[in-house]
């Protein structure tokens, strides 16, 4: 059973809302009922050097660099640094200059030519802009319905299209007009381009923002709690030519042709592993269907087994149009009624059923399909803890991308919690209460670690296959006892840098790794990644005893950063730094640069990284050969001055 998609949202939107309905003229009303206090007001210019899911950071006119919460288009708000969710919507507009060859099928452009009344164009396309979102009206626009004197002026008339396009190549482009939108009889119409034509990309969407990117002008607020948000924002892209894609941005495209309009009653509608009864638009449900499948198939890669049997049921985005007594379940009826979903599941012998009864929410349909493909393939969901943090992973799965990218009350929540969930209460065996979003969000902080984390995921899928199949024996306990204190290490490390754009990955712990003392001359060199956390420098060191560090070569902290050495930015960002392990735990950090002399504060491993942001580490490269050794005497042993 899934409850409503994080009921925060909701809250926030009552509470928060002035910021999103008028910025400074609900301020002291906002103070006055204990929002966020606006402490301040910046205007900045400068590039972006780094992109998040929730934000930019900026180097600005004077070489600074800021960091920005930009709440994302659609998002209920954003997440600050002390866990309030704040609603902030900004005016965003994007601008870039793109290479019409490279546009993807289903873009939507906008150009001017010279059309006749049989749909022939003549001369080459011209003014092309690249439209970005939907509510876009589509159709082909006389400009100049009078036309020329000129006989052959009169034949070929200036005229606006608005099309998606079919195919761009180097020298013409294909666009697609609806049926109902259709131009002297025909939906697809070809106009020549010029040699490495190009358009102009405009968005009112930040996700569309680049590395590299020139801000024009940011307006931002100053809050309380330090963070710097966005209100108004203007960017130029440098080469907006991959217009990368976001989210369902592919299938909006790949499907736009098809009917946005509900059916005039329910149909059942199917694919390879579903089949419903819903009341969805055909567009919709293709979006639906090819989001399901292709968890199915990131399922059935990641478990290693085949999906068997179908999950039916009912997808119903407005009961009314459902006949009386269709919906045939009085629970799932209820379910849908308060926007939420289940998968009732059930076996007879060797025969297992999952029906769906779910809102046409996709947040509640494909982590309660995630329930139904479990128990047709392995006969259970296994203990609660499991069956929800895999439906949480199966709906956040995204193809060879291991980034972190929760809605911002799921991150405010992790981040902030306290105390934090131990791993042996978060894992209890059995099934228990499915509980709030606030539990759901727990346990898929434990599926994700351990499946992302190379370090514990090839355990991971044999202990989920062993519990949803009720084998004897499985356990969390049996599975992660032998390594109870580096897995609860990693966790607790995990949960203190967590946020949208951790790697797990990325920040594996190198348990393997082997330590020696120094002793005399004798030294080590190590190589350190810009692009990972914590690594071994392979020395132990001891309290009380000096060692130099040197550091040579250079890395980037930022896809459109500068090159930087050890000492990294004036402000500590690409700094080396150390920290030294010792029984689990893990010392303060301490900066070094490119020559540092420095005293453990206690005894243990050293290790080394790149001093950036833990949720801004997949963009960096380069990396550093790092040398360590004694730098004197002990410190007890040296002589007074």
């Amino acid at each position: 059973m899934r409850p409503h998609r994080f009921p925060m949202a909701c809250e926030v939107r009552a509470g928060l809302h002035w910021l999103a309905s008028g910025w400074l003229c609900g301020l002291f009303a906002a103070v006055a009922a204990g929002q966020p206090v606006v402490t301040g007001q910046r205007v900045i210019t400068g590039t972006v050097e780094t992109v998040t899911s929730d934000g930019l950071t900026i180097r600005d006119a004077a070489g600074d660099v800021q960091s920005v919460r930009v709440q994302g288009k659609g998002e209920p708000g954003i997440a600050l640094s002390d866990g309030t969710l704040l609603a902030a919507t900004p005016q965003v507009r994007v601008r870039g200059e793109c290479v019409v060859a490279r546009l993807r099928p289903g873009r939507i452009v906008r150009f001017r030519c010279l059309l006749n009344d049989a749909g022939r164009a003549d001369g080459t396309a011209r003014d092309l802009t690249v439209l970005d979102g939907d509510g876009v009206e589509l159709g082909v626009r006389t400009v100049d319905p009078e036309g020329s004197d000129d006989a052959s002026a009169s034949r070929y008339r200036e005229r606006e299209v608005t099309a998606a396009v079919k195919l761009a190549g180097p020298r013409r482009l294909v666009v697609e007009l609806p049926a109902d939108r259709a131009y002297a009889r025909k939906t697809v119409l070809g106009v020549p381009l010029e040699r490495q034509a190009r358009g102009r990309l405009e968005s009112d969407d930040p996700a569309r923002i680049e590395p590299g990117a020139r801000v024009e002008r940011l307006e931002a607020i100053r809050l309380a709690s330090g963070d710097l948000v966005a209100r108004r924002l203007e960017v130029e892209n440098p080469a907006a030519g991959s217009l990368a894609d976001r989210g369902d941005d592919p299938l909006e495209r790949k499907y736009r042709g098809l009917s946005d309009e509900p059916p005039a009653e329910p149909r059942l509608v199917r694919s390879p592993h579903f089949a419903f009864v819903t009341d969805v638009s055909d567009r919709e449900w293709a979006v639906i269907r090819d989001k399901l499948e292709r968890m199915v198939a990131a399922l059935e890669t990641f478990l290693g087994r085949r999906m068997t049997g179908v999950v039916e049921g009912f997808v119903a985005r407005d009961l009314a149009r459902f006949p009386a007594g269709l919906i045939d379940d009085q629970y799932g009826l209820a379910k849908i009624r308060r926007g939420e979903g289940v998968c009732m599941n059930s076996s007879l012998g060797r025969q297992r059923q999952a029906r769906l009864y779910a809102s046409a929410d996709h947040g509640v349909i494909q982590p309660e399909c995630v329930h139904g493909i479990c128990h047709l393939t392995f006969g259970s969901t296994g203990p609660t803890w499991l069956s929800e943090g895999l439906a949480e992973l199966g709906q956040y799965w995204r193809a060879d991308d291991q980034t972190v990218d929760l809605p911002p009350p799921v991150v405010a929540h992790l981040q902030h919690a306290e105390p934090k969930r131990t791993l042996l209460e978060i894992a209890e065996p059995g099934r228990t209460a499915s509980g709030t979003w606030q539990d759901y969000a727990w346990r898929w902080a434990v599926c994700h670690l351990l499946a992302n984390n190379p370090n514990y995921s090839s355990r991971f899928v044999p202990l989920a296959i062993g519990l949803m199949e009720r084998r004897p024996g499985v356990s969390f306990e049996s599975v992660y006892g032998p390594v109870a204190k580096e897995v609860s290490f990693e966790y607790d490390q995990f949960l203190a840098t967590l946020g949208n754009g951790y790697r797990s990955d990325l920040t594996a712990w190198p348990w393997t790794a082997t330590f020696q003392k120094l002793s005399g001359s004798a030294e080590k060199t190590v190589p350190i990644k810009a692009r990972a956390g914590w690594q071994a420098a392979r020395v132990l060191v001891e309290p009380g005893t000096t060692y130099d560090v040197m550091a040579e070569g250079r890395w980037r902290i930022a896809a459109a950063g500068q090159p930087l050495d050890a000492d990294g930015e004036a402000d500590g960002r690409g700094r080396l730094v150390a920290a030294v392990f010792a029984d689990f735990r893990l010392s303060a950090e301490v900066p070094l640069g490119r020559e540092a002399s420095f005293e453990p504060p206690v005894a243990g491993q050293l290790f080394l990284r790149c001093g950036d942001a833990w949720t801004e580490l997949a963009d960096n490269d380069g990396e550093l050969r790092v040398t360590i050794r004694r730098g004197g005497r002990p410190a007890a042993d040296s002589p007074a001055p």
